[in-house]
């Protein structure tokens, strides 16, 4: 993209506000023109990352160094949306309050909580809760424009959410498993949109080396797509969403599986098509999470029978739960 920006220029500003709904807006002024003008586009619009906001409804200036323009990419996450199409997955910093965190955090452990009468450690569920704190962070701007950014698209709808926890297994020795959840073709992953699916794992818990971290092989979907375009008999299958246990790929040259750490209030950019699985959570405390996953406008992904018949139902009652600006999100 060319930017209109002659090279003389020393500074700018960015304008933030905040509101009660936790969205932000951010403009950005170019020596006191607003950078959305049709001179300078819309490359400067950018969410600022921030864990802690400061007072609601408050405009905060700033005077900034006037960028290059692989700069002001970066500003907007291009370098990130190269680590997710070329490693599989990028782990960012999100605007989300402490505040939000613990009130989602709370709502997973109130939906699965512990039975210590039963064998289990590890709960999920899908499409199926409404818990405010919960659809608060599914609707929040920020995730659709990631996933914009991500999947090169103009517009995103929501795909499907669900929560995680991994509670800590005594005496469990460490280990893991190594699967897929999603299959498609080198050329649905470069396209423009992207015809895959954007998804945020969004940590409500730290994740360390010991507290049931993801298991990843960097680059691993990239392998698998130029297989399965390979494939001929595939290729009106896909992209869909399907699970494939590890014995059960191609056996390629794969990187070793590392574990995928981050911080609470962090969210993880992945793409499931990349070989990964959970491990044991031998650490003291549990390991939770919410997923949200996105899809262009336009692009369709496969889903089993089941689920999408889950989805539909879920869709049709959030387009009474979501904020009335924020409906665009399910698809009509």
């Amino acid at each position: 993209m060319n930017i209109p920006i002659a090279h003389t220029m020393s500074m700018f500003c960015r304008q933030v506000e905040i509101n009660k709904t936790l969205t932000f807006k951010t403009r950005w002024f170019v020596h006191g023109r607003d950078a959305q003008s049709q001179q300078h586009g819309p490359v400067f619009r950018a969410a600022v990352p921030c864990r802690r906001v400061r007072p609601l409804s408050k405009l905060h200036d700033a005077p900034l160094r006037v960028l290059s323009s692989v700069e002001i990419h970066a500003v907007i996450r291009e370098s990130q949306t190269r680590e997710f199409a070329n490693l599989g997955a990028v782990t960012i910093d999100t605007p989300l309050s402490d505040g939000d965190i613990a009130a989602a955090a709370a709502a997973v452990e109130r939906l699965l909580p512990f039975d210590a009468a039963s064998d289990r450690y590890r709960y999920s569920a899908t499409c199926n809760y409404y818990d405010a704190a919960l659809l608060d962070v599914i609707q929040h701007p920020f995730f659709e424009e990631v996933a914009c950014s991500v999947l090169r698209a103009q517009a995103v709808h929501f795909f499907q959410t669900a929560i995680l926890v991994t509670y800590p297994q005594p005496g469990a020795a460490f280990s893991y498993d190594q699967h897929i959840d999603l299959q498609y073709a080198l050329s649905d992953l470069e396209a423009t949109p992207r015809r895959v699916v954007c998804t945020f794992f969004l940590w409500l818990t730290d994740v360390n080396e010991k507290r049931a971290p993801m298991m990843w092989c960097p680059g691993s979907h990239r392998r698998l797509a130029q297989a399965w375009e390979e494939q001929v008999a595939l290729r009106d299958e896909m992209p869909r969403v399907i699970g494939v246990k590890m014995e059960d790929l191609p056996a390629l040259d794969f990187d070793q599986p590392c574990p995928l750490l981050a911080r609470a209030g962090q969210a993880t950019v992945l793409s499931t098509a990349m070989v990964h699985g959970a491990s044991l959570n031998v650490d003291s405390a549990p390991r939770m999470a919410l997923v949200m996953t996105f899809t262009a406008a336009g692009v369709e992904v496969g889903l089993p029978e089941a689920q999408q018949h889950v989805k539909e139902a879920y869709d049709a009652e959030l387009k009474y739960r979501l904020r009335p600006e924020r409906v665009h999100l399910v698809k009509a």
